[in-house]
């Protein structure tokens, strides 16, 4: 990132003669190449938890840019293991399919492998994924105490009549890549551990 805003401030400062605006542009790119060099504030890691259709991804991806932290995506991880497409919608039952017990094994130790990676290069990041289990959010934890990080948990819940109408809404977003639909919503709420006596 800091080598791409240098050469583009490096372009701007060649426009400087020509364009008046391209010198402040230039400045500010270089700006930003210092910024992505310089010390990053401590590491740490967050997880969301929450039933889907909660908001955890509009929060990690909010919190991650306020913060500059790399946000791993379990929907992602898990449709990259499975050889899957991103935006392939999925229509298996709770549980089955690509969200079998194994497969959600797989997938929260994938994404937490990739984050102690970049805990240890000194990076903030955050797993956005369900976690809907108390052994989840102390592997999690775990991987955090290896790194030696601080550790914290984004908890996600709204009202099932809100979570509903996101879910219908995400069903008509051809870029979405979770899988999360209102009929599993019962289901994925029964097997939530919630993380409020953590």
């Amino acid at each position: 990132r800091a080598y791409r805003a240098f050469v583009r401030g490096k372009v701007f400062s060649f426009q400087a003669e020509r364009r008046k605006r391209a010198a402040f542009e230039a400045r500010d790119r270089f700006a930003l190449a210092v910024r992505y060099t310089s010390r990053r504030p401590r590491a740490r890691l967050l997880v969301t938890s929450g039933v889907m259709g909660t908001g955890k991804s509009t929060v990690a991806r909010g919190l991650g840019a306020a913060t500059e932290a790399i946000v791993i995506r379990t929907d992602a991880v898990r449709k990259r293991l499975a050889g899957v497409s991103l935006t392939a919608r999925g229509q298996d039952a709770f549980g089955e399919g690509l969200y079998r017990a194994d497969m959600n094994e797989r997938t929260y130790g994938e994404a937490l492998r990739i984050a102690g990676d970049l805990l240890r290069a000194g990076w903030n990041v955050i797993v956005d994924g369900a976690f809907p289990r108390t052994a989840e959010r102390e592997r999690a934890r775990a991987t955090a105490r290896e790194a030696g990080v601080p550790f914290g948990v984004l908890w996600c819940d709204v009202p099932d009549a809100a979570i509903t109408d996101r879910l219908v809404a995400r069903a008509g977003d051809a870029t979405e890549v979770s899988d999360g639909r209102v009929e599993l919503l019962a289901a994925h709420r029964q097997g939530y551990e919630s993380p409020a006596d953590e």
